[in-house]
């Protein structure tokens, strides 16, 4: 049986009560997870890392039941940071170890580069830096993004979700019948409205060589090989601006390097925050 922590709210400012989840005992971990997911992102590490610290996992907006109210300025480096500020003041955290994955690692990232003395650890597992890419693969990605943002426009938000699956989705949702598709896609329909605005602020959050090489806190960073090809331009962007900090590839890992590999990423975070 999975371990159940207590959850509970706060105000985020504007009226949205965002709801998040805290378990264990010890030294504070917040742990952030990326679209479409939740808390359960996370599954994997709850009971090894809440047997030494104290886990505290906020959901974003759209999940898990914090209402998916996004205010005008949403964007990692302005609405989600603002609303991981909010977590953090509700417990009282001066400083915290930080893991983000995904576009989650992208909201722990703009907060350990502009709240450096808030953050005693940063991990960062396939974090969303999309800026990062180089220019060719950059305007695939962008024709793929365009082409989610044009199916939300033109035929609502379950259709961008779709054309997002159909194009990022990997071998195991093409391996899927339709009528499995079909109820995976009603299963996610609550979140479906955060597609266009969600891959909007991926491709405008700007991370670039400068801020990995200003980047204060240790950091650890965690990467699979069978993770969609701009992950591998991202890894290889932190690789030459900064070779000093402990970067794990994990061998036929996907984009959810945590959950794949766990045997391998528990111990490593475990070892890096102590």
């Amino acid at each position: 049986m999975a371990m159940e922590g207590d959850i509970r709210a706060v105000d985020a400012g504007d009226g949205v009560e965002l709801h998040y989840e805290v378990l264990g005992a010890g030294p504070p971990v917040v742990m952030l997870h990326g679209s479409l997911v939740g808390r359960k992102a996370f599954s994997r590490q709850r009971e090894a890392l809440a047997a030494k610290y104290t886990l505290i996992l906020p959901s974003s907006r759209g999940h898990d039941g914090t209402e998916l109210t996004l205010p005008p300025d949403y964007g990692f480096e302005t609405s989600e940071f603002r609303d991981l500020r909010a977590v953090l003041d509700a417990e009282g955290l001066e400083r915290t170890h930080l893991i983000g994955h995904s576009s989650g690692g992208s909201t722990a990232f703009a907060f350990a580069r502009d709240c450096p003395e808030r953050v005693n650890r940063l991990v960062l597992i396939e974090p969303s830096l999309i800026n990062l890419v180089p220019e060719a693969p950059l305007r695939i990605l962008a024709a793929d993004t365009d082409r989610i943002i044009d199916a939300g426009e033109r035929h609502g938000d379950l259709a961008a979700l779709r054309v997002y699956l159909d194009d990022q989705g990997g071998n195991r949702w093409h391996a899927l019948d339709e009528a499995t598709k079909a109820k995976r896609l009603d299963a996610m329909a609550p979140m479906a409205p955060l597609m266009v605005p969600h891959w909007r602020i991926l491709m405008s959050f700007k991370a670039t060589p400068e801020d990995l090489k200003g980047l204060q806190p240790p950091t650890l960073l965690f990467y699979g090989t069978k993770s969609f090809k701009w992950e591998q331009h991202i890894a290889a962007a932190w690789r030459d601006a900064r070779p000093d900090l402990p970067l794990i590839t994990l061998e036929g890992a996907g984009h959810n390097v945590h959950h794949d590999c766990a045997d391998i990423v528990n111990p490593a975070i475990l070892d890096f925050l102590a």
